[in-house]
């Protein structure tokens, strides 16, 4: 293996960097395959890259059941052959953790590759099997927030496993979630590649619904086998599947439960449905983590915003608030990733360079608020060996965020990126033919957000409820200024497509009124405010099909699913049970299809409860467990603040980690999001992806006594040990112009293991000096870099391979 050894010392074991392997789109479609994808690019510049639908999917797809039960010999053609990709999702591909398999998802479609010849990890020029769903009259009733035509597209998929088995999920921009079984998948590759002349069906999923909005963040939950889905109805689902034996762990806290709705869901026998939704001020939701206790059991759930809020909720207990963890203070507040860290992925460290990667000295302050001190690390970027972009001192001091700080409370504006493109296709026609650069124009404003039909709820356009957001706010203020609008300074937010909340200084536009709040005091309601009975027309909590009968009348116009929206038989439930803890009310599941759609288009009802949140396992999971939230560039680590114990903790974060300083116009348009988080705890190592074509390796520290920084003790932190591409894979050109079009980060396959098994079962447990994994870049013109990571005998050093 080649390596490059350090020529300075950074204080501690670095990794250590080998090749970068590239397969291009031409190495994996052939000839030609550049001119079609520049080709789609123009078209989507200029708004040209329409499709013909039949049934909510493009005419003439290529899929796996199709190939086999044609009549046809002819090679479909070049543009055929490439599949098409989303703009503007979430994380797109995925690695088994258990089988050689690499998932790449394309609009509706999902391929299903075998990689090759470790460490290149090269595909092969055909798919070994291509998913493809259709919507249903629940889907296309719900429609998409991004793409309003062909809304049936997948915005993020992800592997993980339920008890034994494990699972793809894979969730659209109309609401739908699918869910297949790997081990069937495997299978079908094997025989296949194999030859086997005998029977081998094309598997599908075993499971579908609907979660009624534009579907996004992912979490699977082994022990507890669970299966969560946030939305732009700015709620988490939590698919409950039924349990034949109750784990022991599980079995205590039902016997410690009072609650009889707790105590049914966590003995279950049959599916439910969790809805949980987020406070008043709650917003869309990128990405979401289950939280344990400490018997490895699903506790809560942790929902990071795109406001950049961090909302802790239960998903047992009923009756209580969500608790809302503010982001940093900063002119622009987003949320895109989230992950929580137990302590047995921190690595020891027993100095400041151990623990963040850089000397004391060159620690910057951050704003001190009433979770802690916020400890800036940006000076270590310049220690990253390789890094494509080592900001200077001068620069990172120049680009201090701009913060309005008042006393010990600090506050900066929140401006989302949106998720619609502008038009700038002249400047980026010289970048797709290859020809020099022209000056980049000034992104033209954005379209807003897709009306809907239903008064009550949006897709992530303006304020909803704003009557009832006055009169029952879900934060406590505890100091109320009025900030003059600074002309030149800040982004013009007016129109913001992101945004949920109206100004709340009022019509004239003359200041922005800000509630100071604190962590402690989020989700507190006035005690005058009281969420809406359920049964307030006579309705019994349970009868969830009367609680949303059919009306004719509010079908849509044109619709010509809707016409004969009777004439649909009966449906089976697909979760027998529906339990919303914040209201403490459990329902039966629509059974008919009408009943079905009434249900998805409800009205949003945010938790508004003001019981606290059982304080002890608050202080358990502190203890225990690290929060890592991420935005549009910055990457933070802190813990839920403590009520018990006051004292200060340092709040580790780093701005622009990746270092990009090119403009973001044309293709790389809102794609400036750290939205793709995989946490990988054999290697004590979590991967922050941007979707403008970076990746950040960063390795979790922890010190029992703490390491003093600017007077204040830091526990637990980070240090960032690679920025990859790095600066020499950039200069050989192997990162495209292009942002990146999802991570994936999955084992390598050991010497050994048969039917596709990354490892024999019987096979002893590898330890971390032995185990390697693989990081897969996909790019948005189909190449993809591959590396192989992991750590040396004392499992401190990071090796790339």
């Amino acid at each position: 293996m080649e390596q490059q050894q350090p020529n300075n010392s950074r204080g501690f074991r670095e990794a250590v960097l080998g090749r970068c392997f590239v397969q291009t789109c031409t190495e994996r479609f052939g000839d030609g395959a550049v001119e079609v994808i520049r080709q789609r690019e123009r078209d989507h510049l200029d708004y040209d890259d329409s499709e013909t639908l039949v049934h909510g999917v493009p005419v003439g797809q290529i899929v796996t059941d199709t190939e086999q039960n044609g009549t046809g010999t002819m090679q479909p053609s070049l543009e055929k052959r490439i599949p098409k990709m989303a703009y503007y999702r979430n994380n797109l591909t995925a690695l088994s953790q258990r089988y050689n398999l690499y998932f790449a998802a394309y609009e509706n479609r999902i391929f299903v590759y075998r990689p090759r010849s470790v460490p290149k990890q090269t595909l092969p020029r055909e798919p070994n099997l291509i998913f493809a769903t259709k919507p249903d009259l629940i889907a296309r009733r719900v429609g998409g927030s991004l793409d309003e035509t062909f809304h049936h597209q997948i915005n993020h998929i992800a592997t993980g496993f339920l008890g034994r088995e494990e699972v793809l999920v894979s969730v659209y921009d109309d609401g739908s979630v699918f869910v297949y079984y790997t081990r069937p998948i495997a299978e079908y590759v094997d025989k296949k590649l194999l030859g086997c002349k005998g029977s081998n069906p094309v598997p599908t999923y075993f499971f579908a619904d609907n979660v009624g909005r534009s579907a996004w963040g992912i979490a699977v939950h082994q022990k507890s086998r669970l299966i969560a889905v946030s939305s732009n109805r700015h709620e988490v689902t939590v698919f409950a599947f039924g349990l034949y034996r109750l784990p022991e762990a599980m079995s205590r806290r039902r016997e410690r439960s009072d609650d009889s709705h707790e105590q049914a869901v966590l003995r279950r026998k049959r599916n439910w449905r969790i809805v949980i939704p987020l406070g008043i001020f709650g917003n869309n939701i990128p990405n979401i983590a289950f939280w344990d206790d400490d018997a490895g059991l699903a506790e809560k759930i942790a929902a990071v915003d795109v406001k950049g809020v961090v909302w802790i909720l239960d998903i047992w207990r009923p009756r209580t608030k969500a608790i809302g963890i503010p982001p940093r203070p900063r002119r622009n507040n987003t949320g895109w990733g989230i992950a929580l860290l137990p302590n047995d992925s921190f690595l020891p460290a027993q100095s400041t360079t151990d623990m963040l990667g850089l000397d004391r000295n060159d620690i910057l302050p951050g704003p001190r608020t009433i979770g802690g001190r916020w400890i800036d690390v940006d000076l270590g970027l310049a220690n990253v060996r390789s890094h494509p972009a080592p900001p200077t001192r001068q620069q990172l001091q120049r680009a201090r965020p701009f913060l309005f700080a008042f006393g010990n409370v600090q506050w900066g504006q929140t401006t989302p990126p949106p998720p619609l493109p502008g038009n700038p296709a002249p400047h980026l026609a010289a970048q797709i033919n290859g020809l020099p650069a022209v000056p980049a124009p000034q992104t033209p404003p954005l379209p807003p957000p897709p009306e809907d039909d239903n008064s009550s709820s949006d897709d992530g356009g303006g304020q909803e409820n704003d009557e009832n957001a006055e009169a029952a706010p879900l934060l406590t203020v505890t100091n109320q200024v009025v900030l003059p609008m600074l002309s030149g300074t800040w982004a013009d937010d007016e129109d913001d497509p992101w945004g949920e909340d109206e100004d709340p200084a009022g019509e004239g536009g003359n200041g922005v009124e800000v509630a100071l709040v604190t962590p402690d005091s989020l989700s507190e309601a006035d005690e005058d405010d009281q969420e809406p009975e359920d049964d307030e027309d006579g309705l019994t909590p349970m009868d969830l099909a009367k609680l949303y009968p059919f009306e004719p009348g509010i079908e849509n116009e044109g619709d010509a699913d809707s016409a004969s929206i009777d004439e649909y038989p009966p449906q089976p439930p697909r979760f027998e049970t529906v339990y919303y803890p914040h209201r403490g009310k459990t329902y039966i599941s629509p059974r008919t299809m009408a009943g079905c759609l009434h249900f998805v288009q409800r009205a949003r009802s945010p938790n508004i409860n003001r019981e606290q949140q059982d304080a002890g396992v608050l202080e358990d999971f502190t203890s225990r467990c690290c929060i890592l939230r991420t935005d549009d560039s910055d990457i933070e680590m802190f813990t839920v603040p403590s009520k018990v114990n006051h004292r200060e903790e340092g709040i580790v974060f780093c701005s622009n980690a990746i270092g990009w300083r090119d403009p973001q116009v044309g293709l790389m348009t809102h794609c400036q999001r750290l939205s793709m988080v995989a946490h990988v705890p054999e290697l004590s190592l979590v991967v922050v992806g941007s979707a403008l074509g970076r990746v950040v390796l960063l390795t979790p520290t922890r010190s029992e006594d703490g390491v003093l920084c600017l007077e204040t003790p830091v526990r637990r932190g980070y240090r960032i040990d690679w920025v990859l591409p790095t600066r020499e894979d950039e200069k050989a050109r192997r990162r495209p112009d292009c942002g990146l079009h999802g991570i994936a980060v999955g084992p390598v396959p050991e010497g050994g293991a048969t039917g596709g098994l990354l490892r024999s079962d019987d096979a002893p447990a590898p330890s971390p000096a032995t185990r390697r994994y693989r990081l897969m870049m996909h790019y948005r013109d189909h190449r993809i870099l591959s590396y192989d990571i992991g750590r040396d005998e004392r499992g401190e050093e990071l090796l790339i391979f």
